[in-house]
Order: structure tokens, then sequence, then C-alpha cells
């Protein structure tokens, strides 16, 4: 990876000026792994109605179309 530095060079070599940080309004804590888990696990189900509703509507239309074509019969459509 690389490192950018957002100060001038002379903070960067200057070794006896220290800045100061200012510090954490709340301390920190690792997060758990079950929340984590539980909010993948949502979001997972989220992405998998959505793209269920897509494919419904799909697969819909497909069988629309198939109706409007006057050679296409279901019998020679994957879902059959």
């Amino acid at each position: 990876g690389q490192f950018f530095v957002m100060m001038s060079p002379q903070e960067v070599l200057q070794g006896g000026a220290q800045r100061s940080i200012a510090p954490r309004a709340h301390p920190y804590s690792p997060k758990a792994e079950a929340p984590r888990a539980t909010r993948d696990e949502k979001r997972r189900a989220q992405h998998n109605e959505v793209e269920r509703r897509r494919r419904d509507k799909i697969n819909n239309w497909i069988v629309q179309l198939s109706k409007i074509i006057p050679d296409c019969s279901m019998e020679n459509t994957k879902s059959g």
C-alpha cells in the first residue's frame, strides 16, 4: 500500500515538537460479532428478496412475450 503524509516536510522532520491529538468523545469498544452477523443476515435476506422480485418480474415478462409471439409455445421454455 501507499502512505500519504498530510503535513509539510518541516512538520514531519521536526522531532522535538509533539502534536496534540484530540481525545475520543467515546471510549473505543470493538463491536461484538453477534450484531454484525445479525446485520449481515438482514442485509442478505433483503438482497435475496430484491433478487427474487427481479427474477419474478423477468419471468413474468417472458411469459407475457411467449403469449404474444405466435410460434412461441410454453413447452419450449425452460420452466415449461
